[in-house]
């Protein structure tokens, strides 16, 4: 699109057809709820891709790798980060909750909760056990972005075990083209990314109209006071002491991304974004994107841990139930084994929030309400998470760049 001889970046694009389509959504209202299957189009077409696309970035990236040491390397670096991420994660939502107090002011008169259905039965076997699938045809047609992850991991490092020099070079091209194919696809569904963001947010808007923005008020603003919070001090800290990026500069070119989280509510849908904002604005080599973007879509959730500290904070200052040092440890860790559990489960985000509050003993009765209005907090959730994603990214870019520095001197 141009305007006056100049182009409009994508981003842009998507940002005003987001408010545009809130706005209309607030100010036609139903009708906009009509329209909304356009949007769900576009955002079917962008998961229709998904696993076909995480199968071949994450072996490309895997088989990119100079030996087996450089990938264990870059594992082990990028699953510590998400890790220590989101325990410290947790720590903030307790921590800003604790400060804010939202639940001392809330008030509760006229909203409607919502039935919460669902197993809370994750376990930690359960998720591990997960993890392998057992009919990897069965695995592709479910979508279950964790198993493929773990196939493409294991494909990728059979490719580099093969033992023909020939067969290997052959497996590799032909793994190179699929990944360029599934990126000229790609490339196309995102052309067209701000007519589907524009029907998806007319259509929220269009259903909760303005009450939007002031129902459940208190919990929304302290959860993306948490959420800003942990962007600033973790994923910016990280970013300007390992890159000496300046945390505005990453803020402003990562807008792309969040942008997109944050009208799509999608992490899985926000790989290829993920993906291409690393490169484009950050020199990120795909071989190194295309691993820790798809992984972290699956074990990084700061965004939620932080919704979860949040939550059991709030419940338990609106019934003035007080929260031990010892209760906070538990809810962080807790939190992180949970998050990484259950990404099968439909609507698991508001299964597992249920989960933990059942946990802690606490009731239940304001979960339903939040997940009357879960798109709100939605928007949150993924953004960090996604965001949580690149930093990470970035992060461990940088040190294989200053590793191959020392090497090249050494």
């Amino acid at each position: 699109m141009k305007i006056a001889g100049k182009k409009i970046g994508l981003s842009t694009q998507i940002f005003a057809a987001m408010l545009l389509g809130a706005v209309l959504g607030i100010v036609i209202g139903e009708p906009m709820t009509k329209v909304g299957f356009i949007g769900t189009i576009w955002l079917n077409c962008i998961k229709m891709i998904v696993v076909p696309m995480v199968l071949v970035t994450i072996v490309t990236g895997v088989v990119s790798q100079k030996d087996m040491k450089t990938l264990g390397r870059i594992s082990f670096r990028i699953m510590a980060y998400y890790v220590i991420t989101t325990l410290v994660a947790c720590a903030i939502g307790i921590l800003v909750t604790s400060i804010v107090k939202p639940g001392t002011i809330a008030n509760f008169t006229g909203l409607a909760s919502k039935e919460v259905s669902g197993s809370a039965d994750i376990t930690v076997a359960d998720f591990f056990t997960g993890m392998f699938s057992s009919n990897i045809i069965q695995t592709f047609a479910d979508g279950n972005i964790l198993q493929t992850v773990v196939i493409a991991i294991l494909l990728g490092v059979a490719i580099l075990r093969m033992k023909n020099p020939e067969h290997k070079e052959k497996a590799i091209k032909g793994m190179n083209v699929l990944n360029d194919m599934v990126f000229s696809l790609i490339n196309m569904i995102m052309l067209v990314s701000p007519i589907g963001v524009f029907f998806l947010m007319g259509d929220s808007f269009g259903k909760y109209g303005a009450g939007i923005f002031t129902s459940m008020a208190t919990l929304v603003g302290t959860y993306y006071l948490a959420c800003l919070v942990h962007v600033v001090l973790v994923y910016c800290t990280v970013i300007w002491v390992t890159a000496g990026i300046n945390p505005l500069k990453f803020l402003k070119d990562s807008a792309e991304l969040w942008v997109y989280t944050i009208s799509t509510c999608s992490s899985v849908a926000a790989i290829p974004i993920n993906i291409k904002v690393a490169k484009e604005k950050f020199n990120v080599p795909e071989t190194i994107s295309g691993f820790t973007v798809p992984l972290g879509s699956q074990m990084n959730y700061d965004g939620s841990v932080i919704l979860y500290g949040c939550v059991i904070l709030f419940i338990s200052q609106t019934i003035g139930v007080p929260v031990t040092l010892g209760t906070m440890v538990k809810i962080i860790l807790m939190s992180a084994i949970l998050s990484t559990g259950g990404g099968g489960i439909p609507g698991s985000g508001i299964v597992k929030l249920l989960v933990m509050v059942t946990a802690f003993g606490l009731p239940t009765e304001i979960v339903g309400i939040i997940a009357a209005f879960y798109r709100l907090f939605d928007m949150g959730t993924t953004t960090n998470n996604c965001l949580g994603d690149l930093a990470g990214t970035v992060f461990v870019s940088k040190l294989e760049d200053k590793a191959a520095a020392r090497a090249k001197s050494a």
